[in-house]
């Protein structure tokens, strides 16, 4: 019996132990890149001097490899479609990837590479990466929507954009910061 009193009190306590180790991992996220949020005021066409905010991301691994030249059509969606929800307002939101201009400009890259595979929807991705290199996030729930829609999508329709607020707070709930 004192035997068996053991085993149990020592899986116990690994299964503590492995569960501890668990959650400790999923808080910091080991690996997952820091950013840096910044509050700007570059005029756009569109928004005048309206201040945006921007990300930039101490990277771990380079955007290249994040995102290959032979990217199929399906990541590239989701990358713009997960980067879109650090600016609007959704009832549900699903993948979360910081919204960067070495992301947005490595996009356009893959896109205008694989203008033929990618076919008419080549030319919707390049529309709404221009926007955002250009820091004009004025339709950027309607680009949400558009990759949503292109999904078949059915729950988590973009219906609005964020305040600067509400993206900061966004921001910091789903990403390291290195405030």
């Amino acid at each position: 019996m004192e035997g068996e009193e053991f085993y149990e009190k020592t899986l116990i306590i690994l299964g503590v132990v492995l569960i501890g180790a668990a959650a400790y991992f999923l808080i910091n996220e080991p690996g997952k890149d820091r950013v840096t949020i910044k509050k700007t005021n570059r005029p756009t066409e569109n928004s005048g001097k309206a201040p945006i905010l921007t990300i930039e991301e101490d990277r771990d691994v380079p955007v290249e490899e994040e995102f290959p030249a032979s990217m199929d059509q399906l990541k590239v969606e989701n990358a713009i479609h997960a980067m879109s929800h650090q600016k609007v307002r959704a009832e549900d939101k699903w993948g979360f990837l910081p919204m960067t201009q070495d992301r947005v400009e490595r996009l356009t890259e893959v896109v205008e590479k694989n203008k033929k595979k990618y076919g008419k929807n080549a030319d919707v991705y390049l529309d709404i990466l221009q926007r955002w290199s250009n820091d004009d996030f004025s339709a950027v729930d309607q680009d949400h929507n558009t990759i949503w829609d292109m999904q078949g999508g059915t729950v988590g329709k973009a219906t609005g954009i964020l305040t600067i607020e509400q993206e900061q707070e966004f921001i910091r709930k789903h990403y390291k910061t290195n405030e």
